[in-house]
């Protein structure tokens, strides 16, 4: 059995379908032919792209057929699916004076089509989406960034956490949860002590790499996005950078392990 692992998608269902292809993942029908392999998108679905509705009911296709061979296909949590819930939950609510929860997600990239087409189906799809989740000794998650630690000691209790949030009214809990989202970069961007937070996560919950997207790689190492074609190591190891920056132009990849 393999793992594989693809990154930030941002609405581009045309390259992760060739990905998925490439990975002998899918057939010419867009049908599971993985058999007993399992695919794990690490978040971030939506915005930039257009078609992020498009990448989740494929996803969710995938899921049922994989299910069925055996295999298994699933997704991380990233914070443009919190975003995107967010605003289906909350719509026209005021989050500032003269800017609503639609307006506000539109500066987040939000894509107008994905949330005319969002139905409840896909919204509980998203809301069962685990926040962490380890294979064998490797963390998946999606950002790169510490407040996964002030949730829980333990993955269940942060994914509960989670859960619990993504079903709650109170839009001041939303927004505080995206805030601690929207940091970056707390492994690669701090020279000193990037090992030591990306070793002290790992302790946290008892796992010995990290695997994430978020920030894309261009982004993080300075990278040309049409240069990125593998997943990116640092740390001495102890993170992989799954995110190619698709959205910026890279080519994307699928990352792959064995357990």
């Amino acid at each position: 059995m393999k793992y594989h692992v693809i990154g930030d998608l941002h609405g581009h269902l045309n390259d992760y379908r060739r990905l998925l292809a490439g990975a002998d993942l899918i057939d010419g029908n867009d049908d599971w032919c993985g058999g007993n392999d399992q695919l794990w998108l690490i978040g971030d679905f939506f915005d930039r792209g257009r078609y992020g509705v498009g990448c989740v009911e494929l996803s969710m296709k995938l899921q049922q057929q994989a299910r069925a061979a055996g295999g298994e296909v699933n997704g991380i949590l990233g914070n443009h699916e919190m975003m995107i819930l967010c605003a289906y939950r909350f719509r026209d609510t005021a989050v500032a004076p003269g800017m609503t929860v639609i307006d506000q997600w539109r500066r987040w990239g939000g894509i107008d089509r994905d949330l005319e087409t969002l139905n409840d189906s896909h919204v509980q799809w998203l809301s069962a989406l685990p926040v962490m989740h380890k294979i064998g000794d490797r963390l998946l998650v999606h950002a790169d960034a510490m407040f996964y630690v002030e949730l829980g000691r333990t993955i269940d209790l942060v994914n509960e956490r989670f859960r619990k949030l993504l079903e709650d009214d109170n839009l001041n809990r939303w927004e505080y949860m995206l805030r601690a989202f929207a940091e970056h970069q707390a492994f690669s961007g701090l020279s000193m002590t990037g090992s030591q937070r990306a070793q002290q996560l790992l302790t946290f919950y008892g796992a010995r790499q990290l695997i994430h997207g978020h920030t894309p790689i261009p982004v993080a190492n300075g990278s040309l996005p049409a240069e990125v074609t593998q997943a990116w190591e640092y740390c001495g190891g102890r993170c992989v950078n799954v995110d190619g920056g698709i959205y910026m132009g890279g080519p994307g990849f699928v990352y792959q392990f064995t357990a």
